[in-house]
């Protein structure tokens, strides 16, 4: 979960390989970027982007090369450090007000981790490892696992 949390994490900010590449480099998309959404019995992780019609074939491959790449190299160290900072930073800022807190201790419990399963989550992300990461996206970024979803105006 971890790994998968700092793979989105590092594909989705505007310095990002994704924003990058297709944004930047392409001019393809408007935005561009990658989120894990875990589940009780399963969960998501999607590459999104806003694109036009006449683009969205060529966003797409991109996608699918990016999510290759990742699955053959995993991220860079500075790309692992950047997304470690993010993610314990938001988790922090989420757990300041009581709401966060609640939310944070309430899914804790759902997924059977125990209720203060947060107080240790900043040390576990910071412990995940580039191969750990690089595992995740070869485990779960599989062409023949991919579902393309497009939303028209």
């Amino acid at each position: 979960r971890h790994a998968l949390d700092l793979l989105g994490e590092a594909c989705s900010s505007m310095g990002s390989r994704l924003f990058m590449r297709i944004r930047e480099e392409l001019g393809l998309a408007y935005y561009t970027g990658a989120q894990s959404q875990p589940g009780i019995s399963s969960g998501h992780f999607s590459f999104y982007a806003g694109t036009s019609h006449g683009q969205l074939e060529q966003v797409e491959q991109e996608l699918l090369a990016e999510a290759g790449k990742l699955r053959q190299d995993g991220l860079t160290d500075e790309e692992l450090r950047r997304a470690k900072a993010k993610v314990i930073g938001q988790k922090k800022i989420g757990r300041q007000d009581l709401g966060g807190l609640a939310i944070a201790t309430g899914l804790d419990e759902l997924y059977g981790l125990g209720f203060a399963a947060s107080e240790e989550e900043d040390e576990k992300i910071d412990a995940v490892t580039p191969r750990e990461v690089q595992q995740a996206a070869q485990k779960y970024l599989r062409p023949g696992n991919c579902v393309m979803a497009v939303a028209h105006p």
